[in-house]
């Protein structure tokens, strides 16, 4: 389902949200990065490395690019290693021709990019692999959420100190608002998929997976039972997405 709609999977992400898309993931990247830098980047050489697990045409992981490359904070700091992750090649080729676009076009320095075929909940990554994860509008493709934070995220991240920061929709179905946007959601997205889209089931799959999204109480839980030692959430576009930002073991 994917690959059928890798072709067109940034212009249909523009046009469904109106390019919010692109200020929600500059957001989680930009706070990210601004609030653990010093933390995580510290001047002793040492490498970074960055998963943007389900990293679907690499959006995010170009805007930790560019956002790395902008910080004078993190000149003289060590290599920093970005490793994109998704299970559809397509997608990750996409990505791929995108990132070297990025890293080859100006001074970028000590950034590393890597592209891995893996599924995230059996992910082929090593304990205590990753300093921080990204993940955007990817967990709730996963079939087993529940477990999936507590679980395989808390893995994956080094134990030592790390981040994770999750961007997501939320489950409008369980608020009254939803009344407001059902014509957009039940209507607007079907319609401009059959019109746009190869493959407009893919869409409507959209719609039902945000319909089994636990509610945002539930996932704040699951960090919290996954031993993330401090969260910080918030909704940045009101019942429509939100942002969660959870650290391990970073004094």
């Amino acid at each position: 389902m994917f690959a059928n709609v890798s072709g067109r999977y940034d212009f249909m992400n523009r046009l469904l949200s109106g390019c919010l898309d692109i200020y929600w993931r500059k957001d989680i990247v930009k706070h990210a990065l601004s609030v653990f830098t010093s933390r995580l980047f510290r001047q002793d050489g040492r490498a970074v490395n960055i998963a943007d697990i389900a990293s679907g045409t690499g959006d995010v992981a170009i805007d930790i690019i560019k956002t790395i490359k902008r910080s004078e904070d993190l000149r003289g700091a060590g290599p920093i290693n970005i490793c994109c992750s998704d299970f559809s090649l397509p997608m990750l080729m996409q990505a791929k021709e995108k990132i070297a676009k990025i890293l080859d076009s100006s001074s970028a320095g000590g950034i590393n990019a890597s592209f891995v075929i893996c599924d995230a909940q059996r992910s082929c990554f090593k304990d205590s692999t990753f300093d921080m994860v990204f993940i955007a509008f990817g967990v709730r493709n996963f079939s087993n959420i529940r477990s999936f934070i507590p679980g395989e995220l808390r893995r994956i991240m080094n134990k030592n100190g790390s981040l994770a920061a999750i961007l997501e929709f939320n489950n409008i179905f369980n608020y009254r608002i939803f009344k407001f946007f059902h014509i957009y959601y039940n209507y607007f997205i079907e319609f401009f998929a059959r019109l746009f889209s190869t493959d407009a089931f893919a869409y409507k799959y959209l719609v039902d997976s945000i319909k089994n999204l636990p509610d945002d109480q539930i996932i704040k839980n699951m960090f919290i039972r996954g031993g993330f030692s401090s969260l910080k959430y918030k909704q940045i576009f009101p019942y429509i997405v939100s942002r969660y930002i959870a650290i391990i073991n970073i004094s």
